[in-house]
C-alpha cells in the first residue's frame, strides 16, 4: 500500500477552528481499517484540524509522529495473539485496554471521533469533556452481524464463539455515540433498520488508490480466470463461490483465492482445493499483480461496511460481481453484476455470462476504471472532512 498518494485539491487550513480527537484501536495506515483511518485522519491534518491520533501501533506517514500517541507492543502482541484466538476474546480484552487508555489521552477538543468496538470508555470521558463524539463503523449494526454469522455458522454445522460481552459493548457504543459514520447506503440502511436515528448517520463512502491500482496494458495469455480477495471464510461467502464454481464444472478455467483462511472452515475448504482450476493463494501482501493478471473479480459476501477489495478490483479495471451486501458502488450491468447473496444459481450464472461475453467484459472493464476514478481516497477524506464540519455546526 502506497501512503503517498496526492491529494491535490484538498486545500489545508479551512478547519483551523476545530479539533479533532482522532482514535483507532489497531494500527494506523496498516491493512483494512487501518489504510481508511489514514486516509481520513490524513485529510483531516491537512486542514490542520487534527489535535491529537491515539492509536494502538502505526506505521510512519506524512501525518506527523508529534500528534500521535500510541499503545504500542503491548497493542501489537495482543492483535497477534487475537489472530489464533478463536473464541474472540483477546481481540475484546484488546479493545478493552485500548479504549482505556485512549479515555486517559484525551485533551481539551471540539469533536473526538473513534473506531468502533474500541471508545465506549473514551466516548463518555470525551463527552463529559464537552466534545462531540463520533463512533465510526467498518461494517453493517452488530446486530445483524451477529444473527447473520450465527445463522451461516449453524448452516454449516460449525459452533459461532463471537462473545455476548463484544455484542452488548457494541451497542452501548452506538448508544453513547452523538453521531454514527457508516461506510455505505447498504450500511445505514443497516443501522435505521436496528432503529438507529437516521439523524445519527453519516455516510462517509470508502475510496481506491487509484493511482496505486492500475489495469495492465498488456496481460499475459491465460486461461479465464476469476480472482477472489480477501479473508476465506463464512462471512465472505466463500463456500458460495466454490459451489457455483463447482457447478460450473469448467476444466479450463481458473479460480484464484487470495486471503489467510479462518481455521473453522479448513475442513470445508480440503474438498473444494481439489477442483479444476482453483487455487489457495494464501495472504497477498500486495495483490496488484493478481489483480492485472485476472478477467473478473467475484466477491460473494455477507456482510461488508464498504468492501475496499471491490474498489481496488474496479480501478485494475475488472468486471466485479458481488452482492449487495458488498456496500460497494458497482453497478449493476455497468460495471459489474450483482447477485443475491447465497445465491449459488445466480452467481454461476453471473460467471458464465461474463466468460461467454468478451465484448461485455471490454465494455465493462473501460467503465470499472473510470468507476473506480470517481472515488479516489480524496473524495473520502474530503466528504469526512465535510460531514465532521457540520456534525459540529448542528451540535
Amino acid at each position: 500500500m502506497l501512503y503517498a498518494t496526492a491529494y491535490a485539491g484538498v486545500p489545508a487550513g479551512s478547519g483551523e477552528a476545530m479539533r479533532v480527537i482522532y482514535a483507532i484501536g489497531s494500527k494506523f495506515a496498516g491493512k483494512g481499517v487501518g489504510t481508511t483511518a489514514y486516509h481520513g485522519a490524513r485529510a483531516i491534518y491537512r486542514h490542520d484540524m487534527l489535535r491529537r491520533l491515539l492509536c494502538g501501533t502505526y506505521r510512519d506517514t506524512d501525518v506527523p509522529s508529534s500528534l500521535i500517541r500510541s499503545v504500542g507492543l503491548p497493542d501489537a502482541l495482543l492483535r497477534r495473539l487475537a489472530v489464533y484466538d478463536r473464541t474472540h476474546w483477546v481481540a475484546h480484552v484488546q479493545s478493552l485496554i485500548f479504549d482505556a487508555w485512549a479515555a486517559r489521552q484525551l485533551a481539551p477538543a471540539d469533536l473526538f471521533l473513534v473506531w468502533y468496538k474500541a471508545g465506549l470508555e473514551s466516548i463518555l470521558q470525551a463527552r463529559a469533556m464537552g466534545m462531540v463524539t463520533v463512533s465510526q463503523w467498518g461494517n453493517v449494526h452488530p446486530r445483524e452481524q451477529y444473527d447473520v454469522l450465527a445463522e451461516e455458522y449453524a448452516r454449516w454445522g460449525l459452533r459461532r464463539r463471537m462473545p455476548r460481552a463484544v455484542l452488548a459493548r457494541a451497542l452501548a457504543e452506538i448508544e453513547a455515540a452523538d453521531y454514527l459514520i457508516c461506510a455505505s447506503e447498504r450500511a445505514a440502511e443497516s443501522f435505521r433498520a436496528h432503529g438507529v436515528a437516521a439523524a445519527k448517520l453519516v455516510t462517509v463512502v470508502n475510496g481506491a488508490d487509484v493511482f496505486h491500482f492500475w489495469p495492465r496494458s498488456e496481460p499475459p495469455a491465460h486461461p479465464f480466470r476469476v480472482l477472489f480477495v480477501g479473508q476465506v471464510g463464512l462471512r465472505k461467502g466463500v463456500l458460495y463461490l466454490l459451489e457455483a464454481w463447482r457447478r460450473l464444472g469448467w476444466r479450463d478455467a481458473e479460480l484464484w483465492l487470495a486471503g489467510n483462511s479462518d481455521p473453522e472452515i479448513r475442513p470445508l475448504l480440503r474438498g473444494a482445493a481439489r477442483l479444476p482450476g482453483v487455487r489457495l493463494l494464501g495472504h497477498a501482501i500486495e495483490p496488484l499483480f493478481l489483480y492485472q493478471v485476472a478477467d473478473v473479480f467475484a466477491f460473494s459476501t455477507l456482510l461488508e461496511g464498504s468492501a475496499k477489495v471491490t474498489f481496488e478490483a474496479l480501478a485494475c479495471g475488472l468486471p466485479v460481481v458481488t452482492t449487495p451486501e458488498a456496500g460497494s458502488v458497482v453497478r449493476d450491468g455497468e460495471d459489474g453484476l450483482l447477485v443475491p447473496a447465497r445465491d449459488v444459481d445466480a452467481l454461476a450464472a453471473a460467471l458464465a455470462r461474463l466468460r461467454a461475453d468478451d465484448a461485455l467484459r471490454r465494455e465493462m472493464h473501460r467503465a470499472a476504471r473510470l468507476r473506480a476514478e470517481s472515488f479516489p481516497w480524496t473524495r473520502h477524506g474530503q466528504t469526512l472532512v465535510r460531514q465532521l464540519a457540520e456534525i459540529r455546526e448542528r451540535s
